[in-house]
């Protein structure tokens, strides 16, 4: 059992994240690409793609804290397996509200195509 907001564990090994983006799905917004890879019975892990194109890294850092606080206040039971979390150019411009809409959008597309 997950303690409720605990963080969420990440995807740190590459050939993790190579595996997600060959033989998992993606769903597309504007800003953020969301990858996933379905492992049923495995807790959540988040991993996040920031390409030096979106920023410098302080704002490359501060859009992954974003993110990763959003997934944290997410229930966890939503999905079981591996999500990426690619960010696009002009993300880290992005205001709290419509960083929230386009993160609400990707989490709401792992929902409807979790099992």
């Amino acid at each position: 059992m997950v303690a409720p907001n605990a963080p969420v564990r990440s995807i740190r090994r590459p050939s993790c994240f190579r595996q997600v983006y060959r033989e998992g799905r993606v769903v597309r917004r504007r800003f953020l690409d969301l990858r996933f890879l379905p492992r049923p019975g495995a807790p959540l892990q988040l991993g996040v793609t920031i390409p030096k194109k979106v920023g410098k890294a302080v704002g490359r850092n501060r859009l992954r804290r974003r993110i990763r606080e959003f997934a944290r206040l997410q229930p966890r039971d939503v999905f079981a397996g591996d999500v990426v979390v690619h960010c696009r150019p002009g993300a880290a411009d992005l205001a709290g509200n419509a960083l929230r809409e386009e993160l609400d959008g990707l989490w709401n597309a792992l929902r409807r195509h979790s099992p």
